[in-house]
C-alpha cells in the first residue's frame, strides 16, 4: 500500500554528513531512496531544520545548503519534486516517488518576508513556526512561558496563505498554536505529533487541540519518536503507536490523522518500525484494526485531501 509520509530529517544528516548518499542503502540513514521503495513511501516531506547552535546571520545560508541538498541528493536521486497539485497527482497515480520540502522553525528567515518568499521559489511549501524554542514569529513548546504569535509571525500566516504553503503547528507553543488556527484561512497540519492522553510530552497534542484540527479540515501525522509514544523506558513497538491513532480515531478523526515519521531526527527506534523500510510492517497491523478502506486514509488519502486544499 502506497504511503505518505510527512517529516524526516534525512536532509540534516545529509549536511552534517557529506560522505552520505541519497540513493544508496545506508544503515545511516532511515529515509533513503531504497528504504523507500521497500517501504513503499511514494510521497516524503523532507524537513529542513537548522540546528539551533548555529548562529544568526548564517541560518537562512544554512537553509539554502540544505534546499541545494535536497535537488541534488533526493531530486538527483530520481524522485519527483512535489510543488503543487499536479506534481502530487503525478506521483500518486505514475511510478515515480515524490518528495516534498518544509522548513522545521521560522529561525531561518532571521525576520524576512523575503527569505520565505526565496525558501518558496526554491521550493520549500510548509513551514513549522518553531522548533522548540522561540523564533522570531512564535514560541516553541518548551519555552517555559509561552506567549502567542508575535507581529511578524502573524504576517507570516498570512504570507504562508497567500502562497498556499502548509502550516505546521507541531512543535509550536500553545498559545501560538490557538493563534495560528483562528488567523489562518486554510487547513493546518501537525506534521509529527502525537496525543497527549497516552503521553503526556509538551510536544503532543491535547484533545481540545486535536478537536480543533479536525474542525478545520486539518490532519494530525503521528510521530515514531519512542518518547512521544509512552513515557515509560523501555522499546516501543507499533501497538504503542496505534493506541495514539485509535484515540485519534475515537474524537472523531479518522479523517484526519496519518504518519509523519521524525526518521532520522531521532537515535531510537520503534523495535519493530525501525526505517521507512519497515512501513508495510504497520500496514500489515492497521489491516488486522481497521478495513482496507480506512487504513488507505490513514496511509495517504488524508494527506492528499489537505495537501490539495491548500496547495496551488
Amino acid at each position: 500500500m502506497k504511503v505518505i509520509d510527512t517529516h524526516c530529517d534525512a536532509l540534516l544528516k545529509l549536511w552534517e554528513n557529506r560522505d552520505l548518499t541519497f540513493g544508496k542503502e545506508d544503515q545511516r540513514l532511515h529515509v533513503s531512496r531504497p528504504e523507500m521503495e521497500q517501504g513503499d513511501v511514494q510521497l516524503q516531506v523532507f524537513a529542513v531544520f537548522v540546528p539551533m547552535n548555529v548562529p544568526p546571520g548564517r541560518r537562512f545560508h544554512a537553509a539554502l545548503e540544505m534546499a541545494m541538498l535536497f535537488h541534488e541528493q533526493v531530486v538527483g536521486s530520481g524522485l519527483q519534486p512535489v510543488y503543487g497539485k499536479q506534481d502530487i497527482d503525478e506521483v500518486m497515480n505514475g511510478n515515480r516517488r515524490g518528495a516534498m520540502l518544509f522548513l522545521e522553525g521560522a529561525h531561518p528567515l532571521e525576520g524576512s518576508l523575503t527569505y520565505l518568499q526565496t525558501l518558496y521559489r526554491l521550493g520549500v511549501r510548509g513551514m513549522g513556526l518553531t522548533w522548540n524554542f522561540r523564533t522570531e514569529a512564535a514560541d516553541g513548546c518548551e519555552e517555559p512561558r509561552p506567549s502567542g504569535l508575535s507581529l511578524f509571525g502573524r504576517q507570516v500566516i498570512k504570507e504562508m496563505n497567500r502562497l498556499g504553503m502548509m502550516i505546521d503547528v507541531s512543535h509550536l507553543a500553545e498559545p501560538g498554536f490557538w493563534d495560528v488556527m483562528e488567523l489562518s484561512e486554510s487547513s493546518v497540519i501537525a506534521s509529527h505529533s502525537n496525543t497527549m492522553e497516552y503521553c503526556s510530552h509538551k510536544r503532543n497534542l491535547t484533545d481540545e487541540q486535536i478537536r480543533a484540527l479536525i474542525k478545520k479540515e486539518s490532519v494530525i501525522g503521528l510521530s515514531f519518536v519512542p518518547f512521544f509514544n509512552t513515557s515509560e523506558k523501555r522499546t516501543v513497538w507499533i501497538d504503542d503507536l496505534l493506541r495514539h491513532l485509535d484515540h485519534v480515531c475515537s474524537l472523531g478523526g479518522a479523517d484526519h490523522v496519518g504518519f509523519g515519521s521524525d526518521f532520522d531526527g531521532i537515535d531510537k527506534t520503534f523495535g519493530d518500525l525501525s526505517s521507512a523500510g519497515k512501513y508495510q510492517l504497520l500496514v500489515e497491523e492497521l489491516l488486522k484494526r481497521y478495513s482496507e478502506a480506512e487504513v488507505r486514509k490513514f496511509m495517504y488519502e488524508n494527506w492528499l485531501r489537505v495537501f490539495k486544499s491548500v496547495l496551488q
